[in-house]
């Protein structure tokens, strides 16, 4: 199902009409990938905990950037909540994240009860809520969300609110993680609920699923190295970074998608 973008990662974009129209995007990670590994947005130089953590960033900036190292991301998803909000969208502020996390080892983040995607040195990755008082020296990455949207197979239960979503799954022999991204605030693609982000991470293969940052954070990019331009990064989402619903009704303007910098990002890339 979907097509091979790069080793170990597929690309699934599915169209739906039920529950009502809704654009998902799926990437299927295979984590057993000789050299794939994963990295979150750093720790900014001026850290200061609780307040001002990392330096927010779109995602597509996420990937540019890392062009120009040894660690070239392939795509990547936005991550975790951050405060303060509201904020200028566009504006790579410094801010301060909900939950858990850790990049390249080092502690960007203290965990709040919040799940998170961990990814220890060993290669192996598991969906876990950490305490503060955990040990993290053998954690190489960490990237949280709200909370579990699927657990032990099951969906579960949410209101009713419809929103653009971000959800990341693990299969029940943690060998592949879904990347998941629902379209929301716009005449093709209505949103979708946590639970429906559950149910459409268990349709893909996953056990167990985190609900991460939505809204206009929901973004999924990718750097297409067969492009001839000189952008070869390139939106798999269609994102509302300004956070406001679309309205053909009420504007002769066609819809655009426009992107948000977000407090951290998840995305992955190759040993040499």
């Amino acid at each position: 199902m979907g097509r091979e973008l790069s080793p170990g990662v597929r690309y699934t974009r599915e169209t739906r009409n039920d529950p009502r129209q809704m654009v998902v995007n799926c990437l299927q990670v295979d984590v057993k990938t000789p050299g794939l590994r994963f990295r979150t947005t750093a720790r900014r130089d001026e850290w200061v905990e609780g307040k001002s953590e990392t330096n927010r960033q779109t995602v597509r900036n996420f990937i540019r950037r890392s062009q120009t190292t040894d660690r070239k991301l392939v795509v990547a998803v936005n991550g975790d909540g951050f405060s303060p909000w509201p904020a200028p969208v566009d504006r790579e502020d410094p801010t301060d994240l909900s939950g858990l996390a850790i990049s390249d080892g080092v502690l960007v983040s203290r965990p709040t009860g919040s799940p998170s995607v961990v990814v220890r040195k060993s290669g192996k990755v598991t969906l876990d809520t950490l305490k503060a008082d955990d040990d993290f020296s053998e954690v190489e990455t960490a990237v949280s969300g709200f909370a579990f949207c699927l657990l032990k197979g099951e969906p579960i239960k949410s209101g009713d609110d419809l929103h653009p979503r971000t959800g990341i799954g693990l299969s029940q022999d943690e060998h592949v993680l879904y990347l998941l991204t629902i379209d929301g605030r716009q005449p093709e693609s209505g949103g979708a609920t946590t639970e429906e982000v559950g149910r459409l991470l268990k349709h893909f293969g996953a056990h167990s699923g985190i609900n991460m940052d939505g809204g206009g954070s929901t973004t999924m990019a990718w750097w297409d190295s067969s492009d001839p331009s000189d952008d070869k990064c390139k939106l798999l989402n269609s994102p509302v970074g300004s956070g406001k619903t679309f309205d053909p009704t009420k504007t002769s303007e066609p819809f655009r998608p426009s992107e948000r910098a977000n407090g951290n990002n998840l995305g992955i890339f190759y040993d040499k």
